[in-house]
């Protein structure tokens, strides 16, 4: 699955951000500490041996990776160190047996102290891409990247499995679940399943009639006794990749949303997309707690899915 509808090669980007529980200066000791660096990076599988890693501009990035089905060496070199809040690196893979590489990405990482928690963005830029055979590499390389911060989360102390994006007048939340996507299908459709993790559980459904022009609606008990409705229509239903719907919240109009389900690595990808009438209203709901709700709501859908 290719990262982003741009032609992969050279100039390709990918911009990922993630949520970590802990403090900036861990996170980014995890970037430049040999023992840490090797523990998180590369995607699920991965194992890593660390040949060189030293960091500062200008130090040398040296490391095998290996896994199911791979045993290669990567290179790289560190640019910027500004501890704790930017690194930018080159990283280099398909080393050329006469010299050279056939890919080389410039990584820019940007950490933003949250007081309890840091926001990492990541922006990579593909310098070079040589030959045919990069392409799969290229194609994965946003879902390699969201591997491996997953695994940073792990080692950090939670947090990584959520990418948050807000463009004009929309936001976009995405992660990776270890189930089918029909598995994850029924966890949308579903009304006892969603009532499960909706909003982190605990709600009660009062109408879910899941076909196009069918209405849904769900309340629940805030923890000050307050209750709160969500509801909305549906307008596609077409399983198991996508469902369409409209969501209002209490007094406030409806958005629009969009739930894409795709299979990416042995793993379902879910694509929630948010459309807001303007981005007044799209910057209330993303300060009002979005993320980590988001958050907490993905990690009780995946102790669903993982009881099955």
């Amino acid at each position: 699955m290719a990262d982003a509808a741009t032609t992969l090669g050279a100039g390709h980007e990918v911009t990922l951000t993630r949520t970590f529980k802990a403090p900036a200066a861990l996170v980014f000791d995890c970037f430049v500490d040999p023992g840490r660096f090797a523990r998180w990076w590369g995607p699920l599988g991965c194992q890593n041996e660390i040949l060189k890693l030293d960091a500062r501009p200008g130090g040398e990035i040296s490391l095998r990776m290996f896994g199911p089905g791979f045993d290669h060496v990567m290179g790289g070199e560190f640019l910027e160190i500004a501890p704790p809040k930017r690194i930018v690196f080159l990283t280099k893979a398909f080393e050329a047996p006469g010299g050279g590489w056939g890919i080389v990405n410039r990584n820019t990482v940007t950490l933003e102290d949250l007081g309890a928690s840091t926001r990492l963005t990541l922006h990579t830029l593909v310098e070079t891409a040589a030959g045919e055979l990069v392409l799969g590499a290229l194609g994965g390389m946003k879902t390699g990247w969201g591997q491996s911060f997953e695994r940073l989360g792990d080692l950090v102390g939670g947090g990584g499995k959520l990418d948050l994006q807000i463009a004009d007048r929309r936001i976009v939340l995405t992660r990776a679940f270890d189930a089918p996507p029909e598995q994850v299908w029924r966890a949308l459709t579903d009304p006892q399943a969603f009532a499960k993790w909706w909003n982190a559980g605990g709600c009660e459904v009062e109408t879910f009639d899941v076909r196009p022009g069918g209405k849904w609606s769900v309340r629940q008990a805030a923890p000050d006794g307050s209750v709160h409705r969500f509801f909305g229509e549906y307008r596609t239903v077409e399983p198991p990749t996508r469902l369409a719907m409209t969501q209002g919240f209490d007094a406030y109009a409806p958005i629009e949303v969009v739930f894409e389900l795709t299979e990416d690595w042995g793993r379902t990808t879910l694509t929630r997309t948010m459309t807001f009438p303007d981005n007044q209203y799209r910057d209330g709901m993303a300060q009002s707690g979005l993320e980590p709700g988001a958050a907490a709501s993905y990690d009780a859908l995946a102790a669903l899915l993982a009881a099955g």
